[in-house]
């Protein structure tokens, strides 16, 4: 009985919450709440937060002085459907998801992994590419693994991850005592001076090193890559997704798979 009187209670606050709410905005038409996708459209841009560290899919070209790579374009597409340019803002990797909560920046293009938590966070798009992950080593190592579990028997922080990562997840679940770097730039610099012995990164990733001499010695399967944004702005995640899937269709993301990997 008491279950039956505290459901009706939750009906009637539910509904009376709504009522108010309505009555609310008709008598004060001027607080109505504009989409992030008018605002978009009133400014001319839209902010993407990006971390230009992880090449081939955000880099910072010193020649240009502009960003470039796959998720540079993935983000122009969706610019080009919502009719306006990109504004980037370039930060740590591990800032990214907070910047885009706390509204300082509405979409992030970073080559960000979906995972059950960050989809608690954020909303995430369609795929739009799938990578492996790669413990990557000197050329004159001769470590070897069978299972990411092995490398809790190295010496104390001598993996390198970037924070805020998929790979960084992955070491804690593993058990190893990894160091952890704001910047792949520098990781990868580290790993090269015999600061640390071994990096887990993108595959990708090492194909824009591969004059460091680094090798891979053991693949992990990730999840699929996607554009983040704010759960409640679904209209920015429609326009993100129709985006994407009109350039499956056209083979528009086939031809920048093609261009940067």
């Amino acid at each position: 009985m008491r279950k039956g009187i505290t459901a009706i209670v939750i009906i009637v606050c539910i509904v009376a919450g709504f009522a108010a709410g309505w009555l609310f905005s008709a008598f004060l038409p001027g607080l109505t709440q504009v989409s992030l996708v008018d605002q978009i459209k009133a400014r001319g841009y839209i902010i993407v937060g990006t971390s230009s560290d992880w090449p081939p899919f955000e880099v910072f070209n010193t020649t240009t002085q502009e960003l470039e790579g796959f998720d540079i374009d993935i983000s122009e597409l969706v610019a080009a459907e919502l009719g306006v340019t990109v504004q980037w803002s370039d930060m740590d990797f591990d800032s990214l998801i907070g910047a885009c909560t706390g509204g300082t920046i509405d979409m992030v293009a970073a080559a960000i992994m979906v995972t059950p938590e960050r989809a608690e966070v954020l909303a995430h798009s369609v795929p739009y590419i799938r990578v492996n992950e790669l413990i990557i080593v000197r050329g004159d190592s001769i470590l070897t693994i069978t299972k990411l579990e092995d490398l809790a028997a190295l010496p104390a922080k001598s993996v390198g991850c970037q924070s805020g990562t998929t790979q960084e997840d992955e070491l804690i679940d593993a058990g190893v005592d990894y160091a952890s770097y704001v910047s792949a730039l520098l990781m990868l610099a580290d790993l090269d001076a015999g600061g640390i012995d071994v990096a887990f990164i993108d595959e990708p990733v090492l194909g824009q090193y591969m004059a460091y001499g680094f090798k891979s010695i053991f693949s992990v399967p990730a999840e699929p890559t996607a554009l983040w944004c704010k759960w409640e702005e679904p209209e920015l995640m429609a326009a993100i997704n129709k985006a994407l899937l009109e350039a499956y269709k056209d083979g528009t993301i086939d031809a920048l798979i093609a261009k940067w990997f």
